[in-house]
């Protein structure tokens, strides 16, 4: 599933730090929280750019960033929920922004990965690593930030449907404009796809059918160059059909404004997540979950001549959660937090970046100061590049873990813990880059050390499962990045991911990473005429295998030890322009036909090779 750009873009590499020299001057805001070109960024900061988007066939970011990075992998949870694992972090570790905005709503930590379309998307910005010093709670592992496009001059619509295997359907239309000191964007999607009935035995026999609407509006008024206000709005709503008496629903309603004076920012969004059990027969609908954020925000940056940037910030998120898994119906809690970073550029080559954050949680009482320290070092002509970099990341206990009290049909209780302490990580970094001409290669190696990991285990007193803080855990790796452009069209990139997970005795490794990944990609472009514009992506990833705990619900140990077995996936993307404005792509998912002996949960859902056809048309 893709949205066709007809924009004939080659030579992208967006599995690496930085990959040509054109996108050595892509300005980035996630890694600062202030427009910094990456070439300058001190932080190691992955961009996947709308053109990557295009050729990747994918239309949601879980899927993107499975395909684009060899260190993430989705598996499936309770209930079929997507889970994520980026390099040894979880959900509750990696904090996903839409334009930098929190997203309300969540399950086993992880949002709804679904209402992260890739619709009107400028590109992905993805940091690796401990951010709290900037982002607070939940980014212990790093943070994906997903920008939105802005319009361009005039009046624009694209519209473009996609149908494939398993009664896939997708229908998107995006309307921008802008025209002197005015402009809007509005993108509704519709996304179908029927029950898939797996060929082999395994964990569950079929993924559910679902379909979704996403609608989005965002308009922007500049005043001058100094000024300027954004309103935006959203709705979301999705239906999976997990049985054939009961459907389960999800809807959010989310809104916002910001504005911008000078040197400041200014604040407000609202969002609201909400969970329905919808009855066929009698048609009735009962909401058992609802989470709501409000939150306000006030930033203040400020660059000095050419030493530096100075930005400082301040936090109020109010987190109201109701939820069936509570006994008292609902609980809520406010998060404050203030945040200070200098952003020095002492000498030609040079930037340093010290940033530190306070944050307290009143139903918690967690206090946390997370300090962070960058250097980039880039001498000569700039064709090498050193990055050092040492960031403390902490999450605090959610709701959920504090208070839940969960009946499991009778069989067992869930408990909360209101004595958790929060989650802490101390991560180190150190990158090494060589740019020249058409060739590219970085090397990263990795240290995380994670205290206080927040999960659950059976407790004998309780007779039931209850959220504890585990034992220390180590997360050491190294990622290793090549890219070669050829003057042909042709561009051709690979990238190795090892992670080496040392757990605490005892602890139980639940969502295991896979110690070895690697993805390659080639893309190819030609343009005959103007109007007439070929390209081909070829996607390639392998995961090794890797051998985790299945954990009983009912004994305080682990029912067994489960080795997962590797397996490698291939894709094909085609895509050609025509005049009018037209684009029509033909996507080729697990090209070699790869079909699970067993379908676990980390298994890919498959079924074998299948097939989508995509049409698109700009006006």
């Amino acid at each position: 599933m893709a949205l066709l750009a007809g924009s004939g873009v080659s030579g992208s590499a967006p599995d690496l730090i930085v990959s040509t020299p054109d996108t050595l001057e892509t300005v980035v805001v996630t890694a600062t929280r202030t427009p910094k070109l990456l070439k300058e960024t001190p932080v190691v900061t992955r961009v996947l750019t709308s053109a990557d988007i295009s050729r990747s066939a994918q239309t949601d970011i879980g899927g993107l960033l499975e395909q684009q990075l060899p260190g993430v992998e989705f598996s499936l949870g309770m209930a079929q929920n997507p889970q994520i694992n980026m390099s040894g972090f979880g959900g509750g570790g990696i904090l996903f922004l839409l334009d930098g905005e929190r997203m309300a709503g969540e399950t086993l930590d992880n949002p709804d990965y679904s209402r992260l379309n890739l619709q009107n998307v400028e590109r992905v910005e993805i940091v690796k690593g401990a951010a709290s010093s900037l982002y607070g709670s939940n980014a212990t592992g790093g943070v994906v930030n997903i920008i939105s496009a802005k319009p361009k001059e005039g009046s624009h619509i694209k519209l473009n449907a996609r149908y494939g295997s398993h009664s896939l359907q997708s229908y998107g239309a995006l309307a921008t404009y802008r025209k002197r000191k005015i402009a809007n964007s509005l993108d509704a999607r519709l996304d179908s796809q029927g029950e898939i009935h797996f060929p082999n035995i395994g964990d569950f026999s079929k993924a559910y059918a679902t379909h979704s609407w996403n609608i989005k509006d965002r308009a922007t008024i500049t005043f001058s160059k100094e000024a300027s206000l954004t309103a935006r709005a959203g709705y979301f709503w999705r239906q999976r059909n997990s049985t054939n008496a009961t459907h389960e629903r999800y809807a959010d309603i989310s809104a916002g404004i910001s504005g911008r004076w000078r040197d400041f920012i200014a604040r407000y969004s609202f969002d609201t997540y909400d969970k329905y059990d919808y009855v066929i027969d009698t048609g009735r609908q009962t909401r058992d979950y609802r989470n709501r954020q409000n939150t306000i925000s006030l930033q203040y940056s400020h660059e000095f001549a050419e030493t530096g940037t100075l930005t400082a910030g301040a936090d109020w998120l109010n987190d109201y959660l109701m939820s069936y898994e509570f006994d008292a119906g609902s609980h809520s809690q406010t998060n404050l937090d203030a945040y200070f970073q200098w952003d020095w550029h002492p000498a030609n080559g040079i930037w340093l970046v010290p940033a530190l954050r306070y944050d307290r949680f009143s139903a918690s009482c967690a206090n946390r100061l997370s300090p962070k320290l960058s250097m980039l070092w880039r001498p000569g002509k700039g064709n090498c590049a050193l990055r050092l970099n040492y960031a403390a990341g902490f999450r605090a206990p959610n709701l959920k873990e504090l208070y839940m009290d969960f009946d499991m049909a009778g069989i067992f209780h869930i408990h909360g813990n209101p004595a958790l302490k929060s989650e802490t990580s101390q991560n180190l970094s150190i990158s090494a880059e060589y740019l020249k001409g058409s060739r590219n290669i970085t090397v990263m190696a990795f240290h995380n050390i994670v205290d206080n990991r927040i999960s659950y285990l059976w407790n004998e007193s309780l007779a039931g499962l209850q959220y504890l803080n585990l034992k220390r855990l180590y997360l050491t790796g190294v990622d290793i990045s090549a890219l070669k452009s050829f003057p042909f069209g042709l561009t051709v990139s690979g990238e190795y991911v090892f992670t080496h997970e040392v757990y605490g005795k005892g602890d139980l490794r639940a969502n295991p990473t896979r110690p070895h990944a690697l993805t390659f990609k080639a893309d190819y472009s030609r343009t005959w005429k103007p109007e007439f514009i070929t390209t081909a992506t070829l996607n390639f990833k392998w995961q090794s295998a890797v051998t985790g705990d299945v954990m009983s619900l009912f004994s305080p140990e682990a029912a067994r030890t489960q080795r997962y077995p590797g397996y490698s996936m291939t894709g094909l993307n085609l895509t050609q322009t025509l005049p009018k404005g037209f684009t029509v792509g033909l996507t080729i998912d697990n090209l070699l036909n790869y079909i699970p002996k067993y379908y676990y949960y980390n298994s890919p859902l498959t079924t074998g090779t299948s097939f989508s056809v995509a049409l698109t048309w700009s006006i």
